[in-house]
């Protein structure tokens, strides 16, 4: 019953954060350049659940029968009869019938998942539990089979599968909980303002600001000029071109698609854009600044977007989606409260009741 109450609490907890999530989506509709957030959770652990005071049951036995394998380039998808997968998580071992996973960096098996451009990525995954524990198979070639044993080079180093204990009739979890908060960086809707200083980024990329933190990224192009016809944001950071600070001192402003700025005929500077590729390091803060979390670099690659003049960038929210996630939350929101309700009146007559027999 405790168990029941513990999980109605944590899908209540995750909903308010989701809610908090949605509400700041749909408040920045119309804010320039802004993407939205999207909230991962994940379920607690799945761990066994057994029989109290039982015993092996030839009836109830969990018997395995084979290993269902599908391979996706580096991506395995395993699926089993009979048994349990494991992984190793923040909150435990978890208890799996079916498991993706996939080789890490270091050598490991491990579940991942995949950024905006569908690439696996594993550097936050959770290890792959065998009979050894974590199961290692460094850069040879891997095979899994229909026994769930994993082959390195055709030798076996382990087995993905644990069979079942006398009495486990099955798994449970305890709620779910918050993982992280990730943004979408889609591209959001180009729409004209004939201003020549408004600028949208069609594809990829950033502008660089120079701010008193040190170097932002945006995707807000509504620039202006300062009292030093320096380009600069909203807020008055100085955009960065390849050859310092922007100054436009000049009737008529064109800039080309590669960001090559022109004033009266004569080319000044260039936009200094920037593609970054680890976006996951991207954290956002005030002013819709971009910056890199603490400790981390920008890892870049060549501009390959392209700049249009008198363009800006609207968000990515989708009202109508946010709405109706909006609602969804809403109703999950108050089906645990109803359940909380109902253990909490159970346990009131327990106490009340039945202690007194």
């Amino acid at each position: 019953m405790l168990r029941g109450l513990y999980t109605a609490t944590s899908a209540m907890t995750t909903n308010n954060k989701k809610l908090d999530v949605v509400t700041n989506n749909i408040a920045n509709i119309n804010t320039t350049g802004y993407k939205k957030d999207l909230v991962v959770s994940e379920t607690f652990p799945e761990v066994l659940i057994k029989k109290i005071k039982g015993s092996a049951d030839m009836m109830i036995t969990d018997f395995f029968q084979g290993v269902e394998v599908r391979q996706n380039d580096n991506a395995y998808e395993v699926k089993t009869k009979g048994g349990f997968f494991r992984t190793k998580t923040l909150n435990g071992i978890s208890y799996e019938k079916s498991l993706n996973f996939t080789v890490n960096p270091e050598g490991y098996l491990s579940t991942y998942y995949r950024d905006q451009d569908g690439n696996i990525d594993a550097s936050a995954g959770y290890l792959v539990l065998g009979n050894r524990g974590p199961i290692y198979v460094g850069d040879g070639t891997l095979e899994i089979n229909d026994r769930g044993q994993v082959l390195v080079n055709g030798n076996i180093v382990d087995n993905l599968v644990m069979m079942t204990p006398p009495a486990v009739i099955g798994t449970l979890n305890s709620g779910v909980r918050l993982d992280k908060i990730e943004t979408n960086y889609e591209q959001g809707q180009l729409y004209e303002t004939d201003n020549s200083l408004d600028f949208a980024i069609k594809g990829r990329g950033f502008f660089q600001v120079e701010t008193p933190e040190g170097i932002r990224y945006t995707r807000d192009g509504s620039f202006k000029l300062n009292g030093a016809n320096e380009l600069v944001t909203d807020e008055g950071f100085r955009v960065f071109g390849t050859q310092g600070p922007i100054v436009i001192r000049g009737a008529h402003v064109t800039v080309s698609e590669s960001g090559d700025i022109m004033v009266d005929g004569e080319r000044v500077n260039r936009m200094n854009l920037i593609n970054i590729t680890n976006l996951k390091d991207l954290r956002k803060e005030g002013n819709n600044l971009y910056r890199m979390e603490e400790g981390m670099e920008a890892e870049t690659e060549p501009f390959r977007g392209q700049i249009l003049q008198g363009f800006l960038e609207g968000s990515n929210v989708d009202a109508v989606k946010e709405m109706i996630e909006m609602i969804t939350l809403f109703r999950n929101y108050e089906s645990n409260q109803r359940m909380i309700k109902a253990y909490d009146d159970t346990l009131q007559k327990t106490v009340n009741e039945i202690g007194k027999v």
